[in-house]
């Protein structure tokens, strides 16, 4: 064990980087990461207070925390990810959405330089909250999201590169992420620069939203 002789937290690995103070709020732990990094943890807090609207913020274990009985979920910056900690649990219901990602016991790593899959989270904190209630697991699947529909811009588009059938053999819940995450677009160079990757990855067949996909069945 390494110990910060600054701050006296111990740590695994040497020099391990970490924030080397008190924090007591949220708003404190974002200021306090690099500025490029500070907009995802904004949103990602968004996305979670969105998803558990009456969870508490606070700081545990000196990381963002929302509470609401019970600790739902936490999220931190690291060097190269922002780490999503659910509990052990959710990430083995969620294991065939999170198939591409690096996970260990209660951690889920959204890596910095690909899109974070927001409605996945929104859907893995929603979960704890219908398993925190009364103390106790109630559900074993994962409740419904809303389903989007595909806009006429992105079906002319599958049409006329011929990947329909491409398209159909993925996931539900991967046709649903790529259509919210399309329309999400406020501009409409962003909209057609997310259309675009979404068809080499269909035609690819390897990848779903700038991760490495292995489809079931394929080499």
């Amino acid at each position: 064990m390494w110990k910060c002789p600054r701050c006296g937290r111990e740590f695994k690995n040497t020099n391990q980087d970490h924030y080397c103070g008190e924090i007591n709020t949220i708003d404190e732990y974002i200021a306090n990461q690099p500025a490029e990094v500070q907009p995802l943890l904004q949103s990602v807090r968004e996305t979670i207070h969105a998803a558990a609207p009456d969870a508490a913020e606070k700081i545990s274990w000196q990381m963002p925390t929302f509470w609401q009985g019970e600790n739902i979920v936490h999220f931190a910056a690291f060097k190269k990810h922002i780490g999503l900690f659910p509990g052990g649990e959710a990430v083995g219901v969620f294991a065939d959405r999170l198939e591409g990602y690096k996970t260990s016991k209660g951690t889920i790593q959204f890596p910095l330089e690909k899109p974070i899959d927001h409605n996945m989270i929104a859907d893995i904190v929603r979960w704890r909250v219908e398993q925190a209630k009364g103390g106790k697991s109630t559900f074993s699947e994962p409740v419904k999201r809303e389903r989007y529909a595909m806009p006429d811009f992105m079906a002319a588009a599958l049409d006329k590169t011929n990947l329909w059938e491409s398209y159909r053999a993925r996931p539900p819940y991967q046709q649903n992420d790529y259509i919210g995450w399309i329309t999400r677009g406020r501009q409409e160079e962003t909209r057609q620069k997310r259309l675009v990757q979404m068809l080499e990855e269909l035609q690819a067949g390897d990848a779903y939203m700038g991760m490495a996909y292995n489809a079931k069945g394929r080499e």
